[in-house]
């Protein structure tokens, strides 16, 4: 751990990163490796621990994680679901969060191209050609074998059921009306060649969050992976713009009340 002369260890700044439906917390891995020593990373597996997987109770898990492991307000990188679920976890446990990077994600699923589609096949489907399906679409260019083999070990081991029924909280769920209350820094990243949601939808995200940044990026669904330098560099900003909910030694009260999971 980082010291300064005749002062207390440095601390370093905590990322909560929360990735999307069916996606393993290796797809941030690029990402972590270009803010090696400067943050700690935690890439949480929300997909793979005991449900209920509606994005309430998975938010009030990540909440009680956030205060027994590390007692005090982190950054939240919300991917796609992920998203969803960090906006959950602002509107309901807002103490610890320190600063929101959201991407390719939303506050609703009005006009998401396909959810509908999706959940009939993961209802019917489900299996290594459904895995790859989902995974490939999230990229604009192909992984590397290795990494999509990787990947798609991870999806094998998630119960069908939790991806059924985060996406059906999700479809279900509309937290607009919360944007408005956000009071900490925002970036919201957003892939120009996502397949399932437009730039004019992270413009909407955008501008419904007091202060909140946008910025368009020339890759896929999944810019943490695709373009994890650019998404660094937003990221070390957002540090900067959090930097005084980020000195406190410890988490504020948490009003919510976070339910341990």
């Amino acid at each position: 751990m980082p010291t300064r002369d005749d002062e207390r260890p440095v601390r370093r700044p905590i990322v909560l990163a929360i990735p999307g439906t069916l996606c393993a917390p290796t797809v941030f891995r690029p990402l972590a490796q270009r803010l090696a020593g400067q943050v700690e990373f935690d890439a949480v597996s929300w997909m793979t621990d005991s449900g209920p997987w509606d994005l309430g109770t998975i938010a009030d898990r990540l909440a009680a994680h956030i205060t027994r492991r590390h007692d005090r307000s982190v950054i939240v990188l919300g991917h796609s679901t992920g998203g969803a679920i960090a906006l959950r976890l602002v509107a309901d446990h807002a103490g610890l969060v320190a600063g929101l990077l959201l991407v390719d994600t939303g506050a609703h699923m009005r006009g998401h191209g396909d959810v509908d589609a999706i959940l009939a096949s993961l209802a019917r489907d489900w299996g290594p050609r459904l895995h790859a399906q989902v995974l490939d679409r999230s990229f604009a260019t192909p992984l590397d074998p290795a990494v999509r083999d990787e990947l798609l070990d991870y999806a094998a081991a998630v119960p069908a059921e939790a991806a059924l029924e985060a996406l059906r909280s999700q479809r279900e769920m509309d937290l607009t009306p919360g944007l408005a209350r956000i009071d900490c820094p925002v970036t919201v990243l957003h892939g120009l060649h996502d397949p399932t949601r437009t730039p004019d939808q992270a413009r909407e995200l955008a501008d419904a969050i007091p202060g909140a940044r946008l910025r368009l990026l020339d890759t896929g669904h999944t810019p943490v992976h695709e373009d994890p330098d650019t998404v660094a560099a937003e990221l070390r900003a957002l540090l900067a713009r959090s930097r005084e909910r980020l000195t406190a030694t410890s988490a504020p009260d948490d009003p919510a009340g976070p339910v341990a999971g």
